[in-house]
């Protein structure tokens, strides 16, 4: 991948270099001399080589020395064109190179190429290293040649450097391992699993090396693993784990070890599991052990970027499944800023012990830091996002700004600071192939680190630097602000933990507010820091080992925070057997860390009792992922915002402990969005259904119910929040469902189209493909879904009766194609999950119900809508839309609800059904009969304000009267399927007296706002009736009278009708 630039991009440059003439010593001179007799030949028809040699020895002693020791080399890259302007040079991939290893071997062992297999065959292993050393490190001058040759003289970009540099690395390892491993082979022969299957030493690259970005002068630090135990099969087994010791070792001596040639690249293997005291090797079981069990922080950091370079296939991506879970976790695991901040104090107090303030890599906004920008999102987000589970630091960035989570500017900057620093780091190292990061003090290697870079004067170089690195720092700080007050000055400011862009919230919640809290028994006005005192020695008492129920209760009530016995066994249940002991020391700060916040926040809202009861079911959900408790520690704002919303909804609550990955919500969607138009969550939704489709079937339930929770946990906190009115609400959610519905019928189809192909039918003679429908009935249907609500819903398809058939191997009728289908969306939308439902669905509207055939034709659908459904089934039909389904089949579905709907009925017969149903209705769900306190409505003077008389039911079966009762004469009444347009219509054009349509309008709003309310409360629709409530439902009980006959008030039960509820369920019709 490219990443564009001024600093990334080639800039050839004319020799000789003036800013090189006054490092031309006489030492540079002597080598120029030597170098330029020994190519006396090729200089001759090359000039400009001959003019190059006295700028590049002087910036590049390393240069001077190859040059000087291997003119072969010269000669080899000069045939290639790596030297020449405009030339059609390709650099050579690893495969490439790893085939002139095996030449250079074969010709140092006298053989041709193709006898070489045989000649390692026959030669013992030792009397191999040397002649491999040898090639090894002649491959390595050569390619560094051309490599920085070309960097300098400006005919690379970064990107060719570092990929280079990398292939290098990859071919020298994989040979290495290589013929190391065909050394023991021949001793011990080939090393096997107990079940026979062949091993191999898996080598991963770690750090630059696995994110293909490696410097010049580099370590490679290097993890061996292999899959599992056993022995070799040879005259002389020894166990997998010897053989692959010896492997390791005898490759990292081939890679490390100085010879007269120097040396490859210095192996570090200390980023493995136990570091230095660990064992060289360790298998798959072994390495799981260790990374679930005892790995640190930084361990997970570290394993970002490994990447294979030497295994076989099929066990490489065995490790990766091992590793996947244990690098990425499944949640937003925001518990990664704090181990990133902590190891980034641990290098910036080594650094500044050691005087090294001035490296580019290590030092305040140098390459570290950057990298930790972009890692420690993909630790927080890589569990949920994959695609960020990529090496490149440069593409993770770019990736975070597509996100959103860095703004497109950020990310430029960073990419332009991380460009210009691995070019001076690169710089720094060209000069004598040293492992060097620093600045150089050294006049004259100042110069020469200007030469190298294309600059002139060292206080402009330093200001451009200081520049660069002045917007990591705060970027970093934006991300990790931290207390430390021995940071660098140009670190950025430090106030507070965690910073904006760790939680994604946006304002300045560095500084939250702990006022508010008023007098009373709490102790009277008191400033913040007395009240954050009190609410610690409260918490402190709590969690006192000899603490008892009682005592708590007693320390939070003489707080301030009176509990009843519900809180009280809530906060019990941390503690209960010995729960709280058993956290993770980490665990248990966190949650001292943040409790006395909580509490002091509780005791700013009503009813804190409550609130805290909230707060600590929260705090015993998450107690295990105290990552979360971290944020809110580090976040005041964002803890009051937490706080504030649990003081508020039940419900919420309920939510997150039930399901705290939805907390990431609050935590990181800062202002909320909400999308514009269905759209756009359907566009949402299915970028989450292609994270999720190659998933099995579980991870995709729970990933799409995630999704789902997440967003209606977003509409929630706006509707609580005061930012979203009621009919936004219910679009939202019903925005949200219809996504829903769509993407999971997609999904479930997908491998079912596999297997059987798809549903095919004649029609007019030709070969069609039959479309399947949703019909979303109720609440969905008229657009006024609300938060839990079932989805009643109808399939419909237009297959024809010949030739109805699928297309694929294993065919089968369209029929059973459609029911399979319908079985297998229902069971994906209901089938709880450790994430939950994704929906309760009801197919019950259908026609014949129960009976039905799950997904009906949909000219079946017309015949039994226009001669064998009853009034009710009408009824419900005006509350109907559909939500899925091809734009021919739509038509042929409103087509056929506009003639049923615009039928001329006889209305005293249509008000004497429409009024039995809905005191059929009310007798079997109101609050004030038997049948509606069996199934759990509330006794006494209370009123449910859906079903009982004056309630939201009234309205609309009020609303669907009037649709079949002047239909026929006002077709547009059928336009729409929500109770607000059609009352907006009746009133329009005549059907309903304009104020009796605004009364029943501001009656329903109300009730459903109230509805809302309650629901979000923790609530049932029962209320006890107070004078605002009597004044909401009076037009409502006159209008019932006036249009459908029913009485004011219905002291007896009436006559049974005949009319049959679905299967006695509570129709939302």
């Amino acid at each position: 991948m490219g990443y564009a630039g001024a600093m990334n991009a080639p800039h050839p440059r004319t020799f000789p270099l003036p800013c090189a003439e006054a490092l031309v010593d006489e030492s540079i001179a002597a080598r120029v001399d030597a170098a330029r007799e020994a190519l006396g030949d090729v200089l001759a028809a090359h000039p400009v080589l001959h003019e190059a040699m006295p700028s590049l020895f002087a910036m590049s002693h390393y240069l001077a020395d190859v040059v000087r020791r291997y003119p072969d080399n010269v000669r080899r890259q000069l045939e290639a064109g790596a030297f020449e302007v405009g030339s059609a040079y390709r650099a050579p991939d690893a495969a490439v190179l790893e085939a002139d290893l095996d030449i250079m071997l074969a010709d140092a062992l006298g053989v041709a190429p193709d006898a070489l297999a045989d000649e390692l065959e026959a030669r013992d292993g030792r009397s191999l290293e040397a002649p491999q050393m040898k090639v090894l490190r002649r491959l390595r001058h050569r390619e560094m040649l051309a490599i920085l040759w070309r960097d300098i003289a400006g005919l690379a970009a970064l990107d060719e450097t570092l990929e280079q540099l990398t292939v290098l690395a990859d071919a020298s390892i994989a040979r290495a391992e290589s013929w190391s491993h065909r050394a023991l082979v021949r001793r011990h022969g080939e090393p096997r699993s107990r079940e026979g299957e062949l091993q191999r030493l898996i080598v991963l690259g770690m750090g630059k090396l696995g994110g293909r970005e490696l410097n010049v002068s580099s370590d490679i630090d290097l993890i061996a693993v292999y899959a599992e135990s056993g022995e070799s099969d040879g005259r002389k087994p020894i166990s997998n784990s010897e053989f692959f010791q010896r492997v390791s070792q005898r490759m990292n001596k081939l890679l490390g070890a100085t010879t007269e040639d120097g040396f490859v690249f210095r192996v570090d293997t200390r980023l493995r599991p136990f570091g230095a005291s660990g064992p060289p090797v360790m298998n798959f079981d072994g390495l799981e052990n260790y990374y679930f069990t005892q790995a640190r922080d930084w361990e997970r950091y570290a394993m970002i970027k490994a990447r294979a370079i030497t295994g076989i296939a099929g066990q490489v991506a065995e490790l990766d499944e091992l590793i996947q879970p244990f690098v990425f976790r499944r949640y937003l695991d925001y518990g990664a800023f704090e181990a990133i901040r902590n190891l980034k104090g641990q290098i910036a107090t080594a650094v500044e012990r050691r005087g090294r303030n001035l490296d580019v890599k290590l030092g305040a906004g140098g390459i570290r830091e950057v990298e930790f920008i972009g890692q420690s999102f993909q630790l927080v987000r890589g569990g949920r996002d994959k695609a960020l589970r990529v090496r490149p630091i440069r593409q993770v960035l770019t990736l975070l700004a597509e996100r959103g989570v860095l703004s497109q500017d950020e990310t430029t900057a960073l990419i332009a600071a991380y460009n210009h620093l691995r070019r001076v780091e690169n710089g720094l190292q060209m000069m004598r192939d040293q492992q060097t990061h620093v600045l150089p003090a050294d006049a004259t290697d100042r110069q020469r680190l200007l030469c190298l870079l294309g600059e002139t004067d060292w206080a402009a170089f330093r200001d451009r630097l200081d520049t660069h690195r002045a917007v990591v720092s705060r970027v970093f700080a934006d991300v990790f602000v931290w207390k430390d007050e021995s940071t660098p000055a140009d670190a950025g400011e430090a106030s507070g933990v965690a910073g904006d862009k760790a939680s994604g919230v946006a304002g300045d919640e560095t500084t939250g507010s702990l006022t508010g809290v008023a007098s009373g028994e709490a102790g009277g006005v008191t400033s913040a820091g007395e009240v954050l005192s009190r609410a610690r020695l409260a918490w402190g008492r709590i969690t006192a080992v000899d603490a008892t129920s009682e005592t708590r209760a007693a320390a939070l009530d003489d707080y301030g925070i009176a509990l009843d016995e519900s809180a009280v066994a809530v906060l019990d249940s941390l503690f209960r057997s010995g729960y709280y002991q058993r956290l993770t020391a980490r665990a248990q700060q966190r949650i001292d860390g943040v409790m006395p916040a909580l509490m002091v926040s509780a005791l700013e809202h009503a009813a804190p009792g409550d609130t805290f009861r909230r707060i600590m079911a929260l705090v015993r959900a998450v107690a295990g992922r105290s990552g979360y408790l971290q944020v809110l520690a580090d976040r005041p704002l964002v803890l009051e915002r937490v706080v504030r919303l649990l003081s508020q909804s039940q419900w919420l609550a309920d939510r997150l402990v039930a399901h705290p990955i939805v907390l990431d919500e609050l935590i990181a969607s800062g202002a909320m969005q909400l999308p514009d138009n269905p759209g756009e969550i359907l566009a949402e939704a299915r970028a989450e259904t292609e994270r999720v489709a190659e998933l099995d079937l579980g991870e995709q339930m729970d990933g799409l119910r995630q999704f789902r929770q997440g967003r209606e946990l977003r509409i929630a906190v706006a509707e609580l929040e005061g930012t979203l009115p009621l009919m936004k609400v219910s679009d939202q959610l019903s925005w949200l469902a219809e996504a829903m519905i769509d993407v999971v019928l997609d999904l479930v189809e997908a491998p079912l189209a596999a297997r059987h192909g798809r549903p095919v039918c004649e029609r007019n003679g030709e070969r069609v493909h039959p479309e399947v429908a949703v019909l979303a009935y109720g609440k969905l249907g008229g657009l006024e879904l609300g938060f839990g609500s079932d989805l009643d819903l109808v399939f419909v398809h237009d297959s024809t009766a010949e030739a109805s058939q699928t297309d694929g191997e294993s065919v089968i009728d369209n029929g059973v194609y459609y029911a399979r289908l319908a079985q297998k969306f229902v069971h994906f939308m209901t089938t709880p999950t450790p994430a939950g439902i994704l929906y309760e669905i009801d197919l019950r509207l259908r026609p014949n119900g129960s009976a039905g055939l799950l997904v009906t034709g949909i000219d079946s659908f017309a015949r039994y809508q226009r001669k064998e459904a009853w009034t009710w089934e009408h009824q419900a039909l005006v509350r109907t839309r559909m939500v899925r389904g091809s734009d021919a089949l739509a038509e042929r579905f409103c087509t056929v609800r506009a003639e049923v709907l615009e039928r001329r009925r006889d209305i005293e017969v249509l008000r004497r059904e429409v009024a039995e149903m809905r005191e059929k209705m009310r007798q079997h769900l109101g609050s004030d009969n038997a049948a509606g306190k069996a199934v759990g409505k509330a006794a006494g003077n209370t009123m449910d304000i859906k079903q009982d008389a004056g309630g939201i039911a009234d309205i609309e079966f009020m609303v669907q009267f009037l649709v079949l009762a002047h239909a026929h004469a006002t077709p547009a009444l059928v336009e729409w399927s929500d109770n607000v347009r059609i009352l907006e219509t009746a009133s329009k054009l005549g059907v309903l007296p304009q104020s009796d349509a605004r009364a029943l309008l501001e009656a329903y709003l109300a009730l459903r706002a109230m509805q809302h309310r309650q629901v979000l409360e923790g609530g049932d629709t029962d209320l006890v009736p107070d004078a605002a409530l009597s004044d909401i439902i009076a037009p409502v009980l006159e209008l019932r009278q006036t249009l459908l006959g029913l009485p004011w008030c219905v002291q007896e039960p009436v006559a049974q009708v005949s009319a049959p509820l679905p299967s006695d369920r509570p129709a939302d019709t």
